[in-house]
């Protein structure tokens, strides 16, 4: 009785975790087309000065209308937050297949010349 438990335990663990990793994957090519299509609209330059490299991480949803709805934006430089928030914050992108309220979060780097 003991080892049928512990059996019906590691299986329903084994299967929740096969579950919860399928639920998370995402198709990678509809990502990087966002990611793509966000890099373009935030420019190849910035009006602020970052004197080292810095990263941030943004956080979205796409709405109804295919707009880019900012959710927060992690980052250790807050003009660089206020900058990224007023880019994009409800910008039209074109990417097809998108899911519409879900989720997004984008890494983005901050290079200095």
């Amino acid at each position: 009785m003991k080892k049928l438990k512990s059996f019906v335990t590691i299986l329903a663990i084994s299967l929740s975790t096969v579950f919860s990793a399928n639920a998370t994957e995402t198709e990678p090519s509809k990502t990087e087309e966002l990611r793509t299509e966000i890099v373009s609209i935030l420019g190849n330059k910035i009006s602020i000065e970052v004197q080292t490299q810095s990263t941030a991480e943004i956080s979205f949803i796409i709405n109804n209308e295919n707009e880019i709805v900012i959710i927060s934006v992690y980052s250790d430089i807050t003009e660089l937050n206020a900058f990224i928030k007023k880019k994009l914050n409800y910008k039209k992108v074109e990417v097809r297949g998108t899911n519409k309220g879900k989720i997004y979060k984008i890494p983005l780097r901050i290079n200095t010349k």
